[in-house]
């Protein structure tokens, strides 16, 4: 009898990576990934019992990829939130499968960005925000989301295609928002 294969989980996750990233979601099948990792689809659904279950790990994987983007780009620029912006739009620029996997796809129906945009989690970025705007936290969190739809859809433009804005226009479109929106806040709050 043959040896058995022995395939980790952590293999199986790698490779669904893998797949993910050169070609897409369709491509993170049982067969697909039996072909990449040599081995039969046995050891993929003794580890994960159902595909399902290896695409949440796949996401959260994903997600913690992403998150070490958006912190190098908070930690690399001048203006930290301007940092997050633009590298929310270079990840989907350079990694565009990832992106549709996380924020594009209807694979899990989780949170949707406007909720994302909302945790509790973001107030630390949002009071820094009022800091530096004199705005109130309301209007800083209006401001926050208003920024982070129109980063949200230059974006989606670059994961698929539609466009091709270069480093310099990105950073002119969100601080020229951001500029705008804020002035529109401070004058509806002075009525």
């Amino acid at each position: 009898m043959p040896p058995r294969i022995k395939v980790s989980k952590e293999s199986i996750i790698d490779s669904a990576f893998n797949l993910l990233k050169k070609q897409g979601i369709s491509k993170v099948n049982a067969r697909d990934l039996a072909s990449d990792l040599k081995c039969s689809v046995q050891p993929i659904f003794r580890t994960f019992d159902q595909m399902e279950n290896l695409k949440k790990e796949l996401y959260k994987y994903v997600e913690g990829v992403f998150d070490k983007y958006m912190e190098e780009g908070m930690l690399k620029h001048r203006i930290p939130f301007l940092g997050m912006g633009k590298a929310y739009i270079n990840f989907a620029k350079y990694e565009p499968n990832l992106f549709k996997f996380l924020f594009m796809s209807d694979e899990f129906k989780g949170r949707n960005l406007l909720q994302m945009v909302r945790d509790e989690a973001n107030n630390e970025i949002i009071g820094i925000i009022s800091g530096m705007t004199s705005l109130s936290f309301n209007e800083s969190q209006t401001l926050f989301l208003n920024i982070w739809l129109v980063t949200h859809g230059i974006a989606s433009l670059m994961a698929t295609n539609d466009c091709d804005f270069d480093e310099e226009q990105i950073e002119s479109i969100l601080m020229d928002t951001f500029t705008g929106l804020k002035l529109q806040l401070k004058l509806r709050g002075d009525k």
